[in-house]
């Protein structure tokens, strides 16, 4: 048996169990609903990506249901799932916007294709989908679910658990994974978590560990274990410094019995309230992975979500600037240092409501022949958001 029929049997046994339970049962829903109409212009990097494309600039418009059930069963347990539907209509798909049909941190295939023709593509699958019981100082969560470690606010090296592409400015929700996480708090600032990762093969199993406290007025957690058949090792810190946020992350990473084939990635980054309308951030990336050789980039690892990045050395600034309580503007730039490529992002966000926000904004992405971001189309954008 598969590590996805293990994984699915136990969702419907309990799911099934739960029902005999002689308990309050309360069951509430929140959710969104996400409309981005996109512009983009296209570049001859699609046709050095082999990529169906017409020799125009095109339109797509990308709305998106995301809705959120939660069963309350007894107490400190319960049973939640978040299910979303997206419709893309677009002539052309922008790597960007298309999403693998699973993840390489989940087991089981929950992406279901319901329309996809010249012009329209409609999907829907489940993001999040476990249960979880709380105790007095631990908490046990089983299913897909949100794994969330490191203090990067751009790069997180010792989340992998699916971090996402900061390219990517259609999405902000981390990818689920299906694991079996377990955390014990030791007091209010120490605590233990233990993740096993699922995935389709059951030798594929990925498990970590990740110890986290705090000293003074910093933040210090340590972690190991095995992904993807490597030995990982790493560690993350977060604080004050003079006033300012000042973070740092660490992993080393080599292959099971072979240490040759090692490599580190770290960040380090600082971010500052100026005043209370200007807030700054500057983040730099070492990605030991990389390659210096653009004719190694493998941008195929990267449209997946598998790899963030392809170089060694980035930097990532950014701004937000507060006009009014209801309107902000946010500035960012990110360079890959090799190749000179990047990108640079503007956006101009509006709180009409309570439960409604408009954004407008562009991303322009440069550089010279088949480095980093020259495959990507320059793009304008605006969102609409409506929360349930």
């Amino acid at each position: 048996m598969k590590t996805n029929e293990y994984f699915l049997n136990f969702i419907i046994i309990f799911t099934f169990l739960s029902g005999f339970v002689k308990a309050e049962i309360n069951f509430n829903i929140n959710g969104y609903l996400y409309n981005m109409s996109i512009y983009q212009k296209l570049n001859q990097s699609y046709k050095e990506l082999e990529i169906d494309a017409h020799d125009k600039n095109v339109f797509l418009n990308l709305t998106r249901l995301r809705i959120r059930p939660v069963l309350n069963l007894w107490d400190g347990a319960r049973l939640e799932m978040h299910h979303e539907s997206n419709l893309l209509f677009s002539d052309f798909s922008s790597p960007l916007l298309v999403n693998p049909e699973k993840t390489n941190r989940q087991a089981i295939k929950l992406n279901w294709k319901l329309m996809s023709n010249n012009s329209i593509i409609l999907t829907h699958f489940i993001d999040r989908l476990y249960f979880k019981q709380s105790f007095e100082n631990a908490s046990l969560v089983i299913g897909r679910q949100n794994i969330s470690w490191g203090s990067g606010r751009i790069w997180q090296p010792t989340d992998l658990f699916n971090p996402i592409n900061p390219a990517n400015f259609s999405k902000f929700e981390k990818d689920g994974a299906d694991a079996v996480s377990f955390k014990y708090s030791f007091g209010p600032f120490t605590d233990l978590e233990v993740v096993c990762n699922f995935r389709e093969v059951l030798a594929d199993i990925n498990f970590a560990g990740r110890l986290r406290t705090n000293f003074s007025e910093y933040d210090f957690s340590v972690m190991s274990g095995r992904f993807d058949k490597r030995i990982v090792i790493g560690g993350d810190f977060a604080g004050n410094f003079f006033g300012a946020g000042i973070r740092g992350e660490a992993l080393f990473s080599a292959e099971e019995n072979n240490l040759k084939s090692s490599y580190i990635r770290l960040i380090f980054g600082l971010d500052y309230q100026f005043t209370s309308k200007l807030y700054c951030l500057i983040e730099y990336q070492f990605n030991g992975y990389g390659t210096n050789d653009l004719e190694k980039y493998d941008f195929e690892r990267m449209i997946k979500g598998e790899i963030q990045n392809l170089n060694r050395n980035y930097l990532m600034t950014a701004a937000n600037y507060v006009i009014h309580p209801l309107i902000s503007l946010n500035l960012s730039l990110l360079s890959n240092l090799n190749d000179k490529s990047g990108y640079v992002s503007f956006a101009s966000a509006y709180s009409l409501s309570d439960n409604i926000n408009l954004r407008l904004g562009g991303v322009y992405f440069y550089g010279a022949y088949k480095t980093e971001y020259w495959y990507f189309s320059p793009s304008a954008y605006f969102l609409f958001e409506f929360y349930i």
